[in-house]
């Protein structure tokens, strides 16, 4: 059978092969097609390594077609985030079957809530209208929202990030009717915030672990001891292609996304991008001027404005779609931009070129042909994101513009 997996592999990690072999241990048969964030992910910040590496990472550890979900929904909400992915696996014509992990292995309460959002749409938002004027997030909202209307064990489901992307899952399967069978596997090993690799009892990571280690590197190469973290928290294959664009520089320079954020904010008076409002914007900027630090690191402005309104990843997003100069806009899915296949993948790619309901495109150069001139924004803000994310990471421009990967 054929199956679908979102995700962003911000690096790709043990927990993601655990997701993969789970797949084959069910289905030695299974085609598996991800549909995978590109330069920037749903956090709100640069990936860690560019989107051919990542690509590269999941071909070598399972997966057999890898296609690129479009920038404007990578940096969007969780609902955004989610309802465009699903929506493109569903337009590829060759998915059958949605498989994503959660904490909880209830998928009939987690189809609950799902149901609930979609049918009590109009009653969500009478209830959490004044909670937001008083300053309570939109996630906490929500939540109450829910257990009000079917309890505080099933509210609480709404508290983990991965929980939550399945119910934004099920809403888009439901919303548009769509296909495809949700499977759902176990979340195991590390909390998706857990921020410890050198916990002795961790054996699935997250990536936010693993990001942090990197983050904190000052040299290109890895010591013993970091390279023993990192073996028993990633795949062979993917470490060793992470070692080998660490080694060549191919990653986001922290120093350099600081010094275009700070010089970004202090230019920009008006708030005209999607999530930054002017509230916000005037936070930030006074933040920068009574900071004891000249130029802190971004994670340190962020903390010192993180409020009930304006959660810390609200912010990082606010921040990435200033960046892009990314403003609200009517949005759907165009096209399917393939990144990489092995050899089932390329068996995938005849069919989907075969059953898709999308044009199925190779190269962001592709775009000019198929986009309508109302649309050429989209192509617009894929070539300035990755042009953006390679001059972070101090790579040829070029690199946009390079065919898919395929993997014998």
């Amino acid at each position: 059978m054929r199956y679908g997996i979102v995700a962003e592999y911000n690096p790709f990690h043990s927990g993601h092969k655990y997701q993969i072999e789970q797949i084959r241990k069910k289905d030695p048969r299974a085609f598996i097609t991800v549909i995978m964030s590109g330069y920037f992910c749903q956090r709100g910040e640069p990936a860690i390594l560019s989107a051919r590496s990542r690509a590269e990472m999941a071909l070598a550890c399972g997966a057999d077609l890898i296609l690129q979900l479009p920038t404007y929904a990578a940096l969007g909400s969780a609902e955004i985030f989610a309802e465009t992915a699903v929506l493109s696996l569903a337009k590829t014509g060759i998915c059958e079957n949605l498989v994503f992990g959660s904490e909880s292995d209830n998928l009939e309460n987690l189809e609950k809530i799902a149901q609930l959002l979609i049918v009590k749409q109009s009653a969500l938002w009478q209830y959490i209208e004044p909670l937001l004027k008083d300053g309570v997030s939109y996630a906490k909202a929500r939540e109450q929202f829910v257990a009000q209307m079917l309890g505080t064990e099933i509210a609480n489901l709404l508290t983990k990030p991965n929980q939550i992307l399945a119910i934004e899952y099920l809403k888009a399967i439901r919303k548009h009717n769509l296909q495809i069978k949700p499977i759902l596997i176990k979340r195991e090993g590390a909390n998706y915030l857990a921020q410890d690799l050198s916990n002795k009892d961790l054996t699935l990571p997250s990536a936010l672990a693993i990001r942090k280690l990197l983050h904190n590197k000052k040299k290109a190469f890895f010591n013993l001891e970091e390279i023993k973290l990192l073996k028993k928290t990633m795949p062979n294959k993917a470490l060793a292609i992470l070692l080998r664009d660490w080694q060549n520089g191919s990653y986001v320079k922290e120093s350099k996304l600081n010094s275009l954020c700070y010089l970004m904010l202090e230019n920009t008076n008006q708030a005209k991008t999607r999530y930054l409002d002017q509230p916000l914007l005037n936070r930030l900027k006074k933040e920068i001027r009574f900071s004891n630090e000249n130029y802190p690191a971004i994670d340190k402005l962020v903390e010192a404005t993180t409020t009930r309104q304006y959660p810390k990843t609200r912010i990082k997003r606010a921040l990435c779609n200033m960046l892009l100069n990314l403003k609200d806009r009517e949005f759907e899915p165009l096209y399917l931009h393939v990144l990489g296949f092995n050899k089932d993948g390329r068996y995938l790619l005849k069919k989907m070129k075969e059953n898709a309901k999308l044009p199925v495109i190779s190269n962001f150069s592709e775009l000019q042909t198929i986009l309508e001139k109302s649309e050429f924004w989209q192509e617009e803000l894929e070539l300035r994101a990755s042009r953006f994310w390679l001059e972070l990471a101090e790579q040829p421009i070029n690199q946009i513009f390079d065919s898919p990967l395929r993997i014998r």
